[in-house]
């Protein structure tokens, strides 16, 4: 079935002689935290967090650019990944994950794509990927997480955009590495998660990947050692709040797309 599948796409391919269609990416982000609270930079809120971004084309007949590099956070939400349980990347990266990566595992959900021929993007193929998020070691000073997903081919192939069934054309079983940055959000302190995916995820099989949908949690977790904050041991979540100006608080998610262009979606919720 694999190799069918595989000589279908390659297909698409060689047989796709549209031009190029030139718009832009449009983005929205959405998302909330559990419990509310604005907390401070005194005394961190340990919270669970809910992350969502959709990603269309301005021209609905073609799919939207690949997109490079990210940079997710928002106003206040700040993170402990040293309090917490880790696993190496290496071990989040192989097929022994779930075993190897269990206590480490802070989150997870389900990432919607759509893949199609460079040189045709009105073709659209669609392509669901379980997430499973993992603190790891070794992601630099602020800590980071590997980013897994995972989905093979089924049949039927997926023809419905709603359909969340685990179900991708190629099979995709890897890792992206993250790390947590120290910035400004709305201009309070908060860290952003950042990445770059890797070619082989852009372009598997030789066709363009573009994310169009993602869900996913970071659960609440509650540190068992305290961490020394402001002349004071306290608890902390993985993510707690530390922060929000007003009882707004802003989500933001930067997009860099394969062609180069930078885009920042945002969006206020509740602190």
């Amino acid at each position: 079935m694999r190799k069918s599948l595989v000589a279908a796409l390659a297909a698409i391919v060689a047989l796709s002689v549209v031009g190029v269609a030139v718009a832009d990416n449009v983005y929205t982000v959405g998302g909330s935290t559990s419990p509310k609270g604005k907390g401070s930079k005194k005394k961190p809120l340990p919270i669970g967090l809910k992350f969502d971004f959709q990603v269309e084309e301005e021209d609905s007949t073609i799919r939207a650019t690949p997109i490079q590099r990210f940079a997710i956070g928002a106003e206040g939400l700040v993170t402990y990944p040293e309090m917490f349980p880790t696993c190496k990347f290496s071990q989040a990266n192989s097929s022994g994950h779930k075993s190897a990566c269990k206590k480490a595992k802070v989150g997870g959900g389900l990432v919607q794509n759509i893949v199609g021929p460079a040189a045709s993007r009105t073709v659209k193929i669609f392509c669901n990927v379980s997430l499973a998020l993992y603190n790891i070691s070794g992601a630099g000073k602020h800590g980071g997480m590997a980013i897994r997903i995972d989905g093979d081919p089924k049949e039927p192939p997926l023809s419905d955009p709603s359909d969340k069934t685990i179900n991708c054309p190629t099979p995709i079983h890897l890792s992206i590495k993250s790390k947590f940055v120290p910035a400004k959000i709305a201009g309070v302190a908060a860290d952003e998660l950042r990445f770059v995916v890797p070619p082989d995820l852009l372009h598997p099989s030789g066709l363009d990947n573009t994310v169009r949908n993602t869900v996913s949690q970071i659960f609440k977790r509650v540190s068992k050692k305290g961490k020394r904050i402001g002349g004071k041991s306290r608890k902390v979540g993985f993510y707690s709040a530390a922060g929000c100006k007003g009882g707004k608080r802003t989500i933001q998610a930067t997009f860099t797309a394969e062609d180069g262009v930078k885009s920042t979606a945002t969006k206020n919720g509740r602190c």
